[in-house]
């Protein structure tokens, strides 16, 4: 598509980044978004195709296509290939955490109808008409003074009766009709309406259920007769308005206003007054909507934070240290805590060692490993001083977790009994449960990779488990991951892999070298999984 330049654009892009505010104009045509630097908009992250979308503009307004990127584009929250954009819509362009607001310059409801009414009957306007422009000027500041939803919803109430005539007036607030909540009813003097009202409920679910605005100002014999509720209640002035989001088509819920008489200001003026307070209060309430989860979030937040901390020291700041062998470990959790973990415990003649990846990530996955971290240092310490060996400490701590995560969770491990035997050589009985294979890396730099193994732990409470031997002399380490490593991806998908891997173990530090190989190769994209490493070399 040939590219056209939008003279005096209206339509743009907002986004707060790093506490700034950024408006970008849609000043061309298309609007390509994406890290290449001959992009319109251009965004540097990883997870961002080089052309990633472009904005076109067609008969019916504006567009946002997905240029085949891998990481997707979101507009309010739903991954689209195409999509209509209205003012207000999110897009969230891959992996990158900002979200851009789309506004399209047209005029608000407010001013659309200020101009509508300017238009229409500046000259001939009677009183009606000038007392209901300043009663929709009033609500209209009302509502945008408010901080609190009943505040807000309470003034569109009291607006809408006086505005309509209607003699009570009700807020539903819910997703559905099914699902709807009272929340407030006002008499036309003011006075709360309490209790179960006696309304057309028909009605309230049929407008609910619609797509279009469901407004009955004259209800007929006829119609009343169809309508049992009407007839019984005696109602003859019905307006049922769904609030509705801005951004999405989701139901907030619904203004409904009835009389027992036929009113005859049910007219198009004051309908179009009723939309526009309605459309205020609904974007009011979406906004309020906002803000809470923004809090509930913040609270999360502080929540993973505590976790973390938690979780931190849990996990061996600094490794035991032993004058024949030289240890080594890191761990870096995908989001504020993870599911893997490394331990080493110190026995006579030596120490046990563990690497464990929980299935999962977050909070419910650092849970379970915290659990099984404190189990299997409780089996290793206990077991030292009883006699229990390394295989009957994973076959109960197996049982344990069968018997807490039925089916759920489960582990996958690699643990290990070191034992010195002195003169320069060392024993270790490993017990693979479903982990990354281990590799032993020779003094002569040739990689054995140990492909043995069991099933993971707390997987099925029958599982068996078996030792594998494995000797050790001067110069020789074993090293131990968890798959968030071999199955780190780069911004194109591509995984890190075993070869990288095992060139990199060679190296005289091989925990730094093969994180910083890792970041390089990811380029700055979102870790996938928590990323566990633990190396022993036999050093006398």
């Amino acid at each position: 598509m040939p590219m056209s330049i939008i003279p005096n654009p209206t339509a743009r892009l907002v986004f707060n980044a790093e506490g700034t505010r950024r408006v970008v104009p849609i000043d061309t045509i298309p609007f390509t978004i994406g890290r290449g630097a001959d992009c319109s908009l251009l965004i540097s992250h990883a997870q961002v195709s080089r052309e990633h979308a472009c904005i076109e503009r067609d008969g019916s307004g504006y567009l946002i296509r997905d240029r085949s990127s891998r990481h997707g584009t979101f507009v309010n929250g739903a991954r689209i290939t195409s999509a209509s954009l209205h003012a207000g819509d999110s897009i969230r362009i891959g992996g990158r955490p900002d979200v851009l607001v789309f506004e399209d310059g047209e005029p608000s409801a407010t001013r659309t109808l200020l101009t509508q009414l300017s238009q229409s009957g500046a000259h001939s306007a009677g009183d009606g008409d000038l007392e209901k422009l300043s009663l929709f000027l009033q609500a209209a500041r009302s509502l945008s003074a408010f901080d609190g939803s009943n505040d807000v919803l309470r003034t569109m109430l009291e607006y809408s009766i006086r505005l309509t005539g209607a003699e009570r007036g009700f807020v539903f607030l819910g997703e559905n009709a099914e699902g709807f909540r009272l929340e407030c009813g006002r008499n036309r003097d003011g006075s709360e309406i309490a209790g179960e009202p006696s309304i057309s409920y028909s009605i309230v679910r049929d407008a609910a259920q619609s797509q279009l605005d469901f407004i009955l100002s004259d209800v007929t014999d006829e119609i009343a007769s169809e309508r049992e509720s009407l007839m019984a209640n005696a109602i003859r002035s019905v307006v049922a308005i769904p609030l509705r989001c801005q951004s999405s088509p989701t139901l907030l819920g619904l203004l409904y206003l009835d009389s027992h008489y036929q009113n005859p200001d049910f007219n198009r003026t004051g309908k179009e007054i009723l939309h526009a307070i309605a459309h205020q209060a609904a974007t009011l309430l979406e906004n309020l909507r906002l803000i809470e989860q923004e809090r509930q979030s913040a609270l999360l937040r502080k929540e993973l934070q505590i976790a973390a901390s938690i979780q931190s020291q849990i996990i061996p700041q600094t490794l035991p240290e032993f004058a024949f062998a030289h240890l080594a470990a890191r761990t870096i959790p995908c989001t504020g805590v993870g599911g893997d973990f490394y331990d080493v415990i110190p026995v006579p003649d030596g120490f046990v060692a563990v690497v464990a990846d929980v299935c999962g990530k977050g909070i419910p996955a650092a849970l379970l490993a915290s659990m099984v971290q404190g189990m299997f240092h409780a089996q290793t310490s206990l077991g030292a001083a009883r006699g229990v060996s390394l295989l009957e400490a994973i076959e109960s701590l197996n049982a344990s977790v069968c018997a807490r995560t039925p089916g759920e969770k489960y582990v996958t491990m690699a643990a290990l009994r070191y034992t010195h035997l002195g003169s320069g050589s060392a024993k270790i009985e490993l017990v693979n449960g479903g982990h990354v294979a281990p590799m032993i890396v020779r003094k002569d730099g040739t990689v054995e990779v140990i492909n043995d193994g069991d099933l993971p732990v707390g997987l099925l409470d029958f599982a068996r488990f078996h030792v594998i031997d494995i000797t050790l002399s001067v110069g020789d380490r074993i090293v131990l991951v968890t798959d968030g490593i071999t199955e780190a991806e780069d911004a194109e998908g591509t995984q890190f892999g075993v070869a990288k891997l095992q060139i990199l173990i060679s190296a005289p530090d091989p925990v730094a070298s093969v994180f910083s190989a890792v970041e390089r190769f990811c380029q700055g994209a979102s870790l996938l999984d928590d990323q566990t490493m633990l190396v022993i070399q036999q050093v006398a």
